[in-house]
């Protein structure tokens, strides 16, 4: 027999049930003294009368935060932040539906509140923030079905980069691009360009706004001007300049944007397949698979290969191995494989080794690894040593322990008080793995380690 819920239980269905003219009447007793339910409901209201009345209401609302001056207590904070919800919501759903266009011009306007917003809230939680990222992401869905007046969504935007929040408005800018036709597009950049060439010192907003343009465009040229010098030789601009020329069929300078962007030449990054010299900090994957992608389209496929395997190499990265790998005829990838886990096994960062083997999966090896440079292991990252003690217990019960057993000791001598319960069990997995290990071999056995742990342990 089929169960059914309680009728009591609050569900649609049994809501429904109790009838629309019985439903209207709770709504208007709960919304009673609650001013942001009767403001729903007024909303709902004006959706139902067409979209040029839920405009009109929605409008009041942006207005009244625009025009207040007032600081928002932290005490009206989250109601605050459930207001501002609730209008962008309103407009990604129901405007969107009635008049998608209207609902854009809606939506730019709730923006263009950002910055005055932040200004009267300390929004130590970022929940303000959310809101607005939520009304940038909704741009992007309400851009693919409106049609706007080109003008009006020009106006707007370029208003908003003048005045919105900086790093906001590019964003919004990129995700309307839908939403505007190539003439519009090039109207609009020509604006910008104008109002910066009356600049002492051009505005970051500006230049990302004329970046996003160009690359609506098609113009790589016009991307690349944006950047100063001083930029164009940072590793992850020269990539970024570099996959714009190399779509464009620009190869050679492809190149050379990279070129500019390492401290050293082409030839000295690759020019021997060992002792290269490592990457640049920030933006290095990148400028090195932008690098490698280059010299595919150039035909210089051997470069190519050279390039992923000193990546592997530097790095212990699984995708640069793979991609290595793919690329090798039947058989020779077989010995190019023992050779990678072999460097891997002996590379001098035992974490990043362990990461990559465990990755890889290379499971055998990895054990191999824990034992031999157990001293080493640092028993404050539980999140490559544990998973890693779990993938190899079955086969490896004396490595996965002393896996274990770093964690252990690490919470206990420096009193991590948050990882107590974590290593109660980790005590208890360790336990478990006794009977499974016949040989101890140089590491001490169960009851010199437990003896061990006492002199710290606090839980």
């Amino acid at each position: 027999m089929k169960r059914t819920g309680s009728k009591k239980t609050l569900t649609t269905a049994n809501l429904a049930a109790l009838g629309a003219e019985r439903l209207a009447d709770l709504l208007i007793d709960v919304a009673d003294g609650h001013a942001q339910i009767k403001r729903r409901l007024r909303l709902e209201l004006a959706g139902e009368v067409g979209a040029g009345d839920l405009a009109a209401e929605l409008a009041k609302r942006i207005e009244s935060v625009a025009d207040s001056r007032a600081r928002i207590h932290w005490r009206k904070h989250k109601e605050f932040v459930r207001e501002l919800d609730m209008v962008r919501a309103m407009i990604a759903g129901r405007l969107t539906e009635l008049d998608a266009a209207l609902a854009l011009s809606m939506m730019l306007r709730f923006l263009d509140l950002a910055d005055w917003v932040f200004q009267r809230t300390a929004d130590a939680k970022g929940e303000v923030d959310a809101v607005f990222d939520l009304a940038v992401e909704d741009v992007a869905s309400i851009s693919a079905v409106a049609m706007p007046d080109p003008r009006l969504l020009t106006d707007q935007l370029h208003d908003l980069l003048v005045s919105g929040r900086a790093g906001l408005a590019p964003r919004v800018l990129k995700n309307a691009l839908p939403a505007m036709g190539q003439d519009a597009i090039a109207i609009l950049r020509a604006r910008i360009q104008t109002a910066m060439a009356s600049q002492k010192r051009v505005s970051g907003t500006f230049k990302a706004a004329v970046q996003v343009l160009s690359d609506a465009l098609g113009d790589v040229d016009g991307y690349i001007a944006q950047f100063t010098d001083s930029q164009a030789v940072l590793p992850p601009i020269g990539a970024q300049i570099a996959r714009r020329l190399m779509a464009a069929g620009r190869l050679d300078e492809a190149i050379a944007a990279l070129d500019r962007a390492t401290p050293g030449s082409f030839a000295q990054l690759i020019g021997t397949v060992l002792g290269r010299p490592s990457l640049p900090g920030p933006g290095a994957l990148e400028w090195e698979e932008t690098y490698i992608d280059v010299l595919e389209a150039r035909g210089q496929g051997d470069l190519a290969q050279d390039m992923r395997w000193a990546g592997f190499e530097r790095g212990l990265s699984v995708e640069r191995l793979r991609d290595y790998l793919k690329r090798l005829p039947d058989f020779d990838d077989v010995e190019a494989e023992d050779k990678a886990l072999a460097h891997a096994e002996d590379f001098h960062d035992l974490h990043a080794a362990l990461d990559f083997l465990i990755r890889w999966p290379a499971w055998d090896r990895a054990a191999r690894l824990v034992l031999r440079r157990a001293s080493e292991l640092d028993g404050d990252r539980p999140e490559l040593l544990e998973p890693a003690a779990r993938a190899i217990e079955g086969r490896h019960p004396l490595a996965a322990t002393l896996l274990l057993r770093a964690l252990i000791l690490d919470t206990a001598r420096y009193a991590r008080v948050a990882r107590y319960k974590d290593a109660q069990h980790q005590m208890l997995e360790i336990a478990s793995l006794v009977p499974a290990i016949a040989d101890w071999s140089d590491h001490e056995d169960a009851e010199a380690f437990a003896a061990r742990v006492v002199g710290y342990r606090r839980w």
